[in-house]
């Protein structure tokens, strides 16, 4: 495995998740459209894979030199927290929410640290940031105390180890918690890992690989009404996560064999510019849809302004708020 190569395709395919997901919800909350409500759930499942993918060959460096430690968690923090805490403090005033208990609880990601610890879900898709956040939090130390022998060995033993804990508590909890709650989903993150290792295999099942993304993607779009229906069944609410994180993989893998068309310039830089924008869209275009919910366009798509939207407002915060901090980060040892 080359850790230091670049993959375009993820480019590619880091644009594709923020995009689909702002897709999808203008059209669940201002068109009532279920089932792009429903294909949304993807997407963000998507980022959980595609970060362990990305961040995997990093975390192993904690172990190598245990200053970089600290180093990881102010890349990340530089990465996340700054934009994260304006746009939370945007919708919060939105909201009249601002310094209340549930904006606290946003604040310190732990809105889903239990079921229903939050009275007003106001900022909802800030459940991924929280599992993110925590398990780049916990599991680096996890590494260190650990030892750096044997260490995929212990990330199976982990990834694992979540599988039965949430087989043991799946009827303790309702399906919205046991797909969004912070200690339930890091075995989503530690697939991406798992991807990885297994990367130069996994080249030599590109057919296998697609066959069976078909398959899965047939088996996910027709089988929407009955997973609704009895989302709260127990062998329901495994199989719908075990689906999904299958087909998130199953999906970065369909990118990586696209990487040899990457090496157009039109395409590659196209890819790197929405890849530059994904994060503002994730966390920005709920403020777009609260506010284009109250307002009527007569001479153009409301979707198409919403799109151009997001990839006007998105670019003007990397260049003027994202990248110039990202500039100050200090490059792991």
């Amino acid at each position: 495995m080359n850790s230091s190569k670049h993959y375009h395709s993820l480019d590619l395919f880091r644009g594709f998740c923020g995009y689909g997901v702002a897709f999808c919800h203008i059209h669940a909350f201002i068109y009532n459209n279920t089932h792009l409500e429903y294909f949304s759930l993807l997407f963000v499942e998507f980022f959980f894979v595609l970060s362990g993918y990305v961040l995997y060959p990093q975390l192993l460096r904690i172990t190598n030199h245990k200053y970089n430690l600290f180093i990881f968690y102010q890349r990340r923090w530089i990465r996340t927290l700054p934009l994260y805490f304006i746009c939370l403090i945007l919708v919060s005033f939105f909201f009249d929410q601002l310094w209340s208990k549930d904006f606290l609880k946003y604040l310190f990601f732990i809105q889903k640290i239990i079921p229903d610890n939050v009275s007003n879900d106001y900022y909802f898709v800030a459940w991924s940031l929280s599992i993110e956040e925590i398990f780049y939090l916990i599991f680096p130390v996890f590494l260190i105390l650990f030892g750096k022998k044997n260490i995929f060995k212990k990330i199976l033993f982990l990834f694992f180890l979540i599988l039965i804990l949430k087989f043991v508590l799946s009827n303790y909890t309702n399906s919205n918690y046991y797909r969004t709650g912070t200690l339930f989903r890091f075995d989503a993150i530690l697939a991406g890992f798992i991807l990885r290792h297994f990367q130069e295999k996994l080249f030599n099942f590109k057919f296998y690989s697609l066959f069976l993304f078909i398959i899965l993607i047939y088996l996910y779009y027709y089988s929407e009404s009955y997973i609704l229906m009895n989302q709260e069944d127990y062998s329901v609410k495994i199989a719908f996560i075990f689906l999904l994180q299958l087909i998130s993989l199953l999906t970065l893998s369909a990118f990586l064999f696209i990487e040899p068309i990457m090496k157009f310039r039109l395409i590659k830089n196209f890819s790197a510019l929405i890849s530059k924008q994904t994060y503002s869209v994730y966390l920005i275009h709920l403020i777009l849809i609260y506010l284009f919910e109250k307002v009527q366009f007569v001479f153009f798509n409301k979707v198409f302004i919403y799109i151009l939207s997001l990839f006007i407002l998105s670019t003007l915060i990397y260049y003027f708020i994202e990248n110039p901090l990202l500039k100050k980060r200090i490059k792991l040892k």
